[in-house]
């Protein structure tokens, strides 16, 4: 505990006003926050406040239901579907992270728009993002809508990575997926997998993360996003990586409100003694994304590495460029043109664990820099 108190210290930046209005966009409080609830933080990705929110809502007929995402299984393989929660179980029923693609605007925006009655919607923040573009023209959306929240977001990986992982799950267990988790537990995690002949396997959350934190099969579209707690959103909620709360043996939840409406509204689910709560300083909820955050906001990086290998991506923010940013950006560029070769991509999986990690380290540590 010790060592990580130093590591901590060292890799700490200091964000400014800047920083803060360039990443986080405009908010008016924050919050260190987890459920009371031990079952739902247990099957929660992280401390379960989504989940508790949305319940709250539900239950004080603030909305008819909850625009929610659930990992299923769709011919054998770990796909996302898009659904309306109208209980407390069917909420409950989508917990858990997804890290493969969804098709937000295609399926879960007709959702709501076919819905009778009011809705809280869940979604990344270019889902987010799409979903007020389009209700701004449309006043029958916008008036379904009474709450946005996004989940802090990276980037989000093609199917071709889960595929891959899954099916050296099926090899080892010698059948097919009956279920799949991503992430549950305490700090990093475990992705579970369960199978048609009883068997459950659970494995280190690295065994899937270390290939998408390296944006292998990363969606194209994620190379062009900056935003990564959500603009748009009314809540953003996230992990806090933070040395100091891995020891508290229960996982946090970093809540953003954005605006005076989500404040209130969490105002009042905070007086109902369902939610452990701390407010704190904007920059607590910054540092315990010290690393993703600042990568994925600088595209100035991406834009300026992407010409020289023949991806074309807009710069929207002129960011300064430090040497270790250029760096940083090469390695995620490249790593995802590699993946899209499909001569050639079926050589990622064979990297040696130990070099594949040793790859990952030097990655995060540039990204430390400050």
């Amino acid at each position: 505990m010790f060592f990580d108190k130093i590591l901590e210290n060292l890799l700490k930046k200091d964000f400014t006003l800047d920083d803060i209005n360039s990443m986080i966009g405009p908010y008016d409080n924050s919050y260190l926050v987890y459920s009371k609830n031990k079952m739902i933080r247990e099957n929660a990705a992280s401390g379960g406040a989504t989940t508790i929110i949305l319940i709250e809502l539900l239950k004080n007929n603030l909305i008819d239901g909850a625009l929610v995402c659930k990992n299923i299984l769709k011919e054998g393989k770990v796909r996302t579907k898009f659904y309306i929660a109208t209980t407390k179980n069917e909420i409950l029923f989508s917990q858990g992270s997804n890290y493969v693609a969804t098709k937000f605007v295609s399926e879960a925006i007709p959702l709501i728009r076919e819905f009778d009655g009011k809705v809280g919607v869940v979604g990344l923040p270019c889902d987010i993002s799409a979903l007020k573009k389009r209700a701004l023209n449309d006043p029958k959306l916008e008036e379904k809508i009474v709450l946005t929240i996004a989940l802090v977001c990276g980037h989000n990986s093609q199917t071709k990575l889960i595929d891959t992982i899954t099916n050296k799950l099926e090899n080892t267990a010698n059948s097919t997926l009956k279920d799949y988790r991503f992430r549950k537990g305490l700090w990093r995690g475990e992705l579970e997998a369960t199978f048609k002949n009883k068997q459950k396997i659970s494995k280190p959350f690295s065994y899937f993360s270390n290939y998408q934190n390296l944006f292998f099969f990363s969606q194209k579209k994620c190379l062009y996003c900056f935003d990564h707690f959500g603009y748009d959103a009314d809540i953003s909620i996230g992990d806090v990586w933070t040395y100091d709360l891995k020891k508290k043996g229960i996982k946090f939840n970093g809540l953003i409100a954005k605006n005076k409406k989500s404040s209130l509204i969490l105002s009042n689910i905070l007086k109902r003694n369902v939610l452990n709560f701390e407010e704190v300083d904007i920059l607590r909820i910054l540092e315990g994304q010290k690393r993703a955050a600042p990568f994925h906001y600088n595209i100035s990086a991406r834009h300026k590495v992407g010409k020289l290998l023949g991806i074309a991506i807009p710069d929207k923010v002129k960011k300064k460029i430090k040497w270790h940013e250029y760096i940083s950006a090469f390695i995620v560029l490249i790593n995802w043109k590699w993946s899209q070769s499909k001569k050639y991509n079926k050589y990622i999986f064979k990297i040696p664990k130990l070099l594949l990690k040793i790859y990952l380290y030097l990655y995060k540590g540039l990204e430390s820099l400050k």
